[in-house]
């Protein structure tokens, strides 16, 4: 606070002139306003850069999920009731009972066969039966190189097969797949010889790894026609993918409805894509606070730092207080001129805070694609606003204190 001479009003001060003399003080005590304000700005930071990682991490996690799995609802066997693919198969009726919603239906087939690695040495690969023209059915599904096989294919059985990428790179490393014949084997004998007419591309982002899987993509009535367990007019899986305009939650109850009507309860498991990501959304909430409220922990320090820098503040300046209350300054002026200089100084380090996190999360997302920048605007006036908040709860003893002095004894004091 700029000391005032003998001849200058101390009592009729506006708020505007102690926001003034608040800025010239700490620009006078650089070295002092600075530490005292670095506890807020780690805290504001912190917190910021938590609140905001957890809802970049969601944000980029549900949009990876969309990637691989779009808007699509299960349908399968409630394995967890003791049901399998023999007890609880799903019927041509069943799909003809789903054809008045807002989705297009895909019925699946799962197979575990074996392929020859070398002469020898077999290994383990998952056969998936589809219908044709899978990538126009389901977005997420995209060929890297070569095609699909067709609707005709697949309803004519053709020996004909679309590879993953990882099964292209196990079963043909080094080579080109597409034009291959890939060769299988069923565990209980059995062979199954396959013309390779595409490749998927891998899956991108932080599900990138469940690409991982080797898979061979063929048509459902060949699966039926060649599989010893594999019964006609029967499938083990079903993928519902919603139309724009359909409400997941709402279709999802739907065909929990078909199912319980034609099976009763329990014999199905359905779930979505939505309902995972509820489920994420949940816990990356809980983990926000969690983090959030560990690195509140440094904005409470930071605001003791800055009752103790103002308590000595008050102490240095006892005389000027004094000669500001001689001069006609009442008690509650000089109570907020110290909640003002607390306050601005809490506002800086929130300000400070909060252009550290927004550079961190910038860096962040140019080094990690999977991340999508996200620095809500209502985050932003929270950090803010606490910060504000905190200066004004530790302020408050400093300038009690402050304005609490006697103007005599406050003269005399060396």
């Amino acid at each position: 606070m700029k000391p005032l001479s003998p001849g200058e009003d101390g009592g009729g001060m506006n708020p505007l002139e102690n926001l003034r003399m608040a800025f010239e003080s700490l620009w006078a005590n650089k070295l002092r306003s600075f530490l005292a304000l670095l506890g807020i700005v780690i805290g504001v930071f912190s917190v910021t850069a938590m609140v905001s990682l957890g809802q970049m991490a969601t944000a980029g996690i549900t949009q990876d999920l969309e990637a691989i799995a779009g808007r699509s609802i299960f349908v399968q066997p409630n394995f967890n009731e003791g049901h399998d693919f023999s007890t609880a198969p799903i019927r041509e009726e069943d799909l003809r009972s789903l054809e008045g919603l807002p989705a297009v239906v895909i019925p699946q087939l799962f197979g575990n066969l074996q392929y020859e690695a070398r002469p020898g040495e077999r290994r383990s690969i998952q056969l998936q039966g589809t219908p044709g023209d899978l990538p126009r059915l389901d977005p997420t599904f995209k060929i890297a190189r070569g095609r699909y096989f067709t609707e005709a294919e697949a309803r004519g059985g053709l020996a004909v097969a679309v590879l993953s990428d990882r099964a292209a790179k196990d079963l043909f490393p080094g080579r080109e797949a597409v034009g291959q014949v890939v060769r299988l084997f069923y565990p209980g004998g059995g062979r199954l010889e396959l013309t390779v007419v595409g490749v998927l591309a891998p899956p991108a982002g932080i599900f990138g790894g469940l690409g991982a899987a080797a898979t061979v993509y063929a048509p459902i009535p060949l699966v039926w026609n060649t599989s010893p367990t594999a019964r006609r007019g029967e499938y083990a899986f079903l993928v519902l993918s919603l139309k724009k305009e359909a409400d997941a939650a709402q279709v999802k109850r739907q065909v929990e409805r078909i199912f319980e009507a034609r099976h009763g309860k329990g014999r199905y498991q359905i779930t979505s894509t939505e309902s995972f990501q509820d489920t994420l959304r949940s816990i990356t909430r809980i983990l926000q606070v969690l983090l959030g409220g560990i690195a509140g922990l440094s904005l409470l320090v930071g605001g003791i730092g800055i009752m103790n820098i103002m308590l000595v503040s008050v102490t240095e300046r006892t005389r000027e207080i004094g000669l500001r209350k001689a001069l006609g300054a009442t008690s509650s002026q000089i109570r907020q001129q110290f909640l003002i200089e607390a306050v601005v100084l809490t506002l800086l380090g929130g300000v400070l805070g909060v252009a550290l996190a927004a550079g961190l999360l910038l860096l962040v997302t140019l080094a990690v694609p999977f991340f999508v920048y996200i620095l809500s605007p209502i985050t932003v006036l929270l950090a803010l606003a606490v910060s504000a908040l905190v200066g004004l709860f530790f302020g408050v003893w400093p300038a009690a204190r402050a304005a609490a002095l006697n103007p005599i004894e406050a003269l005399r004091y060396e």
